[in-house]
């Protein structure tokens, strides 16, 4: 779904063959099974994950999944989103380092503040119509801080485009601004699913 270009000099891909797709992306706390049932409604048709993007001087990592329904009505879906996207990230991430055995720290997910969004969106009129099709929640993770000496962000993207949804993860260290290029890759996001819904 991306390309070099979308991000810019010094990305390059990576496979990750060892993220086997999740048909099912939610968890199993109660956020995640409101969630659910609105995305059960729409019927999965399509999902593309497994590829990402690294900048490795400044360990920052991209990873898009693609999913496509056959239904083309994402409002009540996006509308589950806007009220329980925020914990059930929480929920999720705390789920996921479970999974591998580790007990996850110190971890909030929240709604990008929308002066930050505006900081960085094109003024562009031409975007303004893409710009409402995307939601963005920052997770703030500390669980290896102690470790690693650094608290990692992830920026979650989700765009909406009728049948096709997509979400991008920006994984970075919290001392770098990635705001401009998680911009980029929203946009870039969009604009392919647009062709992909067309």
């Amino acid at each position: 779904m991306l390309t070099a270009r979308d991000l810019g000099h010094g990305w390059q891909t990576v496979p990750m063959p060892n993220n086997a797709e999740r048909l099912d992306p939610y968890g199993d706390d109660a956020h995640s099974a409101a969630l659910r049932a609105e995305r059960d409604k729409r019927r999965l048709t399509g999902l593309d994950e497994g590829a990402a993007w690294r900048q490795r001087k400044e360990r920052v990592l991209v990873v898009p999944r693609v999913e496509t329904f056959a239904d083309v009505d994402d409002r009540a879906h996006r509308a589950a989103w806007r009220m329980l996207g925020p914990a059930c990230l929480d929920a999720v991430w705390r789920e996921r380092w479970r999974e591998r055995d580790v007990a996850p720290g110190w971890i909030e997910a929240r709604w990008k503040d929308p002066d930050e969004i505006a900081a960085v969106a094109p003024a562009a009129e031409a975007v303004a119509g893409a710009l409402g099709q995307i939601d963005w929640v920052t997770v703030e993770d500390h669980t290896t801080s102690a470790e690693s000496g650094t608290i990692d962000r992830y920026q979650h993207i989700t765009v909406w485009c009728g049948r096709a949804l997509a979400t991008v993860i920006v994984r970075h260290d919290d001392a770098l601004d990635l705001d401009a290029a998680t911009m980029r890759v929203a946009l870039a996001s969009y604009r392919r699913l647009f062709l992909l819904d067309s």
